[in-house]
């Protein structure tokens, strides 16, 4: 019974480097969260302007702040919460003018880390530059367009009771860097589905469109790990280094981000070992496809050897040749043409040549 085959349907991939918009509702672009383990409080301005900045440093003790700022951010803004809060204009130029590799710098009140987030936006993976500068009672957080992968962290901030609110800023910082990490575990979730289809459609029908999916995918696995080899430093140097900004107690949770990291990358270079091979197998089956289609012309050839051989004789143009007077001749000639053709199949068949 011959067997129905689907052909899964497939999406051009492509990767950008220049974050597109998310589509959600949300008519903000500066979100100020405060909490403790008592309470939490929110809010919400579509512009730092309509927010009195010099409040923005003053926090109280015992209070931690998140200022997570999407999109809208300027260098004249930026440069008012450099004044605020005494940042180092090295730390606005990268934010402003550069989408620096990740990276972590320590200057005297603060950290400045620089990370890559990756996800899908549809059928098109995204790298999106991300910058935290972190302060001992406070975070700010700088994305490049509206929205993020931080729901589950607000979620945890509202609710009272949690580890997130009992936490300060290192531990805030911890569980954003966290998220981002968890976000290319989604990713490689994509694209191990990606690889399974792949192969299914190779064992099946093995099609010509599956070379360029499996470029395409090695393509995304060669863009995660340029993006998370320095993210992983990153990791490693806040886990490892002793800076008054992070306690103790929280170095133990950015190992734990490390070990995370760890398996993002054992599985990424396990998949690009499975893509290679998918692609050694692909060649295989064009190879295959060419040798079969070299064996069936082949045949033919040899066939037609013999055939050729009794046409040549009988189409030389010699006067006296005693088959080309024969009443039967024509068709005796046909007969034996048969004949041969018959036994040589045969034999290609007994030989298991087709």
């Amino acid at each position: 019974m011959k067997k129905n085959k689907k052909k899964r349907n497939k999406k051009q991939n492509t990767i950008i480097t220049t974050p597109i918009k998310r589509s959600i509702e949300k008519d903000y672009s500066i979100e100020i969260i405060e909490y403790n383990a008592e309470q939490c409080s929110e809010n919400k301005v579509k512009n730092l302007k309509d927010y009195n900045l010099e409040k923005l440093a003053d926090i109280d003790e015992g209070i931690t702040r998140w200022i997570n700022i999407d999109e809208q951010y300027t260098e004249e803004i930026l440069n008012e919460i450099r004044d605020v809060f005494a940042i180092h204009p090295l730390t606005i130029e990268n934010i402003v003018n550069d989408r620096p590799r990740a990276k972590v710098e320590e200057y005297e009140d603060y950290l400045y880390i620089a990370a890559k987030m990756i996800y899908y936006a549809g059928n098109q993976l995204v790298v999106e530059q991300m910058n935290f500068i972190m302060g001992k009672n406070y975070v700010i957080s700088f994305g490049e367009v509206r929205g993020d992968v931080f729901d589950p962290i607000r979620n945890r901030l509202r609710n009272q009771g949690t580890r997130q609110r009992k936490n300060g800023a290192d531990y805030l910082m911890y569980t954003l860097l966290d998220a981002i990490v968890d976000g290319y575990f989604e990713v490689l979730d994509v694209i191990g589905e990606k690889i399974d289809g792949i192969e299914e459609e190779l064992i099946e029908y093995s099609s010509d469109d599956c070379l360029h999916e499996i470029r395409m995918a090695k393509k995304e696995l060669l863009y995660i790990r340029k993006n998370f080899g320095p993210l992983r430093e990153v990791i490693s140097w806040l886990s490892k280094e002793s800076s008054e900004l992070i306690e103790d107690k929280v170095e133990i949770y950015f190992r734990d981000v490390y070990d995370h990291m760890v398996q993002v990358i054992d599985t990424a270079e396990t998949y690009r070992e499975l893509l290679s091979g998918l692609m050694e197998l692909h060649i295989s089956n064009t190879s295959n496809r060419l040798n079969e289609i070299m064996k069936v012309l082949t045949i033919i050839s040899t066939i037609f050897i013999p055939l050729t051989f009794i046409a040549g004789i009988y189409g030389m143009n010699f006067k006296y040749m005693p088959e080309l007077s024969w009443k039967w001749g024509y068709g005796g000639t046909w007969l034996v043409m048969i004949i041969i053709s018959i036994i040589m199949v045969i034999f290609f068949k007994r030989k298991k040549w087709f």
